[in-house]
């Protein structure tokens, strides 16, 4: 089965990840793949690999690419089949094409009523023109793929026809985010209680919210610290990004936020079992990987109440109300009385993750989907 993988919209986040690991795996089991990245993606030099400058275009430019340019690059290749692993696809092929679905706020409509109108007025149009790509992409394939039943149901309330062609196939996590030993930190270790918040900068991920609740943790007299895998600069750049900025300088100020930056993958799991709890305040996700990292790792979660984020935590998280900060401050406190609590989240964490996220099984499914696709 020869392979050909349409990465050329992964830039950032998560789909990163996903393509480094998805390589790594198809090359372990000698699958013949060839991976298509924009110029500036960091990918193994022993990955078969092309190159193409889609980061220099602009939006409309790289989507007439793809559909022309893209287009006999695919019928040169020849694959078995093409899976495109980031939204978007070819909108005619007589390839068997599989579409990975995996943008929820285009579709999330919590998003589009509390973020959206934030945004540019330019961005409403963008937001309309991605989501009828991504729609007509899917109609185009011949299996659409989903990392989760919430972003499944998100993309069939846009587009009802596509439900005889939409596969759950859940993320997983590698090894390293599950040894044998679990997380051993112990609880406010030194004194003081420390949050991490691992994710890539947008405004719907609501990283001042986490800000203000670290103030008032301090103000009620539980001294704690928050780690943020961002920076002001990134989000000073961002439309939207402007509260968010103002509340993370003002905790830089007051020496409780520590922004680090983006972290080397590999260093993720150290970070994780350098703190003593993981706050996800996302308000819209199509899947979460840090959460399920965290579960592995075994460090206490508190998460916005998502049907994402209950799909994926399940018993293993507190949730608390989206967009109140004194509603996370309260759940924090009570995890930091009950350490009985704390166990048996992280226990169960560990346990459903062991059950349910693991990489290798996520590759199982997906190679027999590429089969399924070209039987049909």
């Amino acid at each position: 089965m020869k392979i050909l993988i349409n990465a050329i919209s992964a830039r950032t986040g998560g789909i990163v990840t996903y393509t480094n690991n998805l390589a790594r795996s198809l090359a372990e089991r000698n699958v013949d793949a060839t991976f298509a990245v924009s110029r500036k993606f960091s990918i193994s030099p022993d990955i078969q690999a092309i190159k193409f400058p889609a980061d220099a275009m602009s939006p409309i430019q790289r989507t007439i690419w793809e559909q022309t340019i893209w287009r006999h690059v695919v019928s040169a290749h020849k694959p078995d089949i093409l899976f495109s692993s980031a939204n978007f696809g070819l909108l005619a092929t007589s390839t068997p094409q599989i579409l990975l679905v995996r943008e929820g706020g285009l579709f999330d409509p919590y998003y589009l009523t509390n973020i959206a109108p934030n945004l540019k007025t330019s961005a409403i149009f963008s937001r309309l023109a991605r989501r009828n790509l991504i729609i007509a992409s899917a109609r185009a394939s011949k299996i659409i793929l989903t990392p989760s039943e919430t972003m499944k149901n998100l993309l069939l309330y846009w587009a009802e026809d596509l439900a005889d062609r939409i596969y759950v196939n859940q993320y997983g996590t590698i090894p390293m985010f599950y040894d044998q030993i679990a997380h051993t930190r112990q609880w406010r270790e030194g004194g003081v209680l420390k949050i991490l918040y691992i994710s890539a900068y947008y405004p719907h991920k609501q990283p001042g919210l986490l800000a203000e609740s670290v103030a008032d943790l301090n103000t009620q007299g539980i001294p704690c610290k928050a780690t943020f895998t961002m920076d002001l600069e990134q989000i000073d750049k961002t439309v939207g990004g402007e509260k968010d900025y103002i509340l993370l300088k003002k905790g830089v100020e007051r020496g409780q936020i520590n922004l680090i930056g983006t972290q080397v993958y590999k260093s993720l799991p150290d970070i994780y079992k350098s703190h003593d709890l993981f706050v996800f305040p996302s308000l819209s996700e199509t899947f979460g990987h840090p959460l399920v990292e965290a579960m592995g790792i075994g460090i206490p979660i508190v998460a916005s109440d998502t049907p994402i984020h209950r799909e994926v935590c399940k018993n293993s998280a507190l949730y608390f109300s989206p967009q109140h900060p004194s509603d996370l401050v309260r759940k924090i406190k009570r995890l930091d009385k009950e350490n009985t609590l704390r166990k048996s989240n992280t226990n169960n964490g560990r346990e459903y993750v062991n059950k349910h996220f693991m990489w290798e099984s996520h590759i199982d499914r997906l190679l027999d989907s590429f089969e399924q696709a070209i039987n049909m």
